[in-house]
């Protein structure tokens, strides 16, 4: 037990850093390389305001997700140890991958916060990635581990991206 809490809280410091250290660094970093841009953060207030927003709606995902994988799922976000109990509550309704959405949704915002080409870049090649390793990975293992309850799933929610014209009862 004592592992898995270790492993459990390793996983949340590597992806918070990579997202809210390294990320952002790297980003600021290439934009000197390539765009040299003279300031830190976006002159405009409306930039900066959409950074946040997509900061706080990114990490009200992810929160809330963790805490679905903990209480009802009986597991953590780290795939060593994952959910024991199938979740489509919550922003599982309307999005299959609503965690990796929400560090999308969070990258972006730095993006914007920080004005960054190269961290919307990086952003935009995490999403790929997200996309692909769900379809190719998670879900193929998703199906074993609950087999026709998730091939139902897969049928009424999008991998990604909700869809704003359908009912989510």
């Amino acid at each position: 037990m004592y592992k898995n809490r270790i492993i459990e809280i390793a996983t949340y410091v590597v992806v918070g850093a990579a997202i809210w250290v390294v990320s952002p660094a790297l980003g600021k970093l290439l934009d000197s390389l390539y765009f040299h841009y003279p300031s830190l953060f976006a002159d405009s207030v409306a930039v900066l305001l959409t950074g946040v927003f997509l900061i706080i709606l990114g990490m009200i995902l992810v929160v809330w997700t963790i805490t679905l994988f903990k209480t009802r799922g009986k597991g953590t976000p780290n795939p060593k140890l994952p959910p024991r109990n199938f979740i489509i509550d919550g922003p599982y309704r309307i999005s299959r991958n609503p965690m990796a959405l929400g560090g999308l949704l969070v990258l972006l915002g730095e993006s914007a916060i920080y004005y960054s080409p190269s961290l919307l870049g990086l952003s935009l090649a995490y999403g790929v990635v997200i996309y692909l390793n769900a379809k190719y990975v998670e879900e193929p293992e998703l199906k074993k581990r609950f087999g026709d309850q998730y091939d139902e799933y897969l049928k009424k929610v999008p991998r990604l991206f909700p869809n704003p014209f359908k009912s989510h009862k």
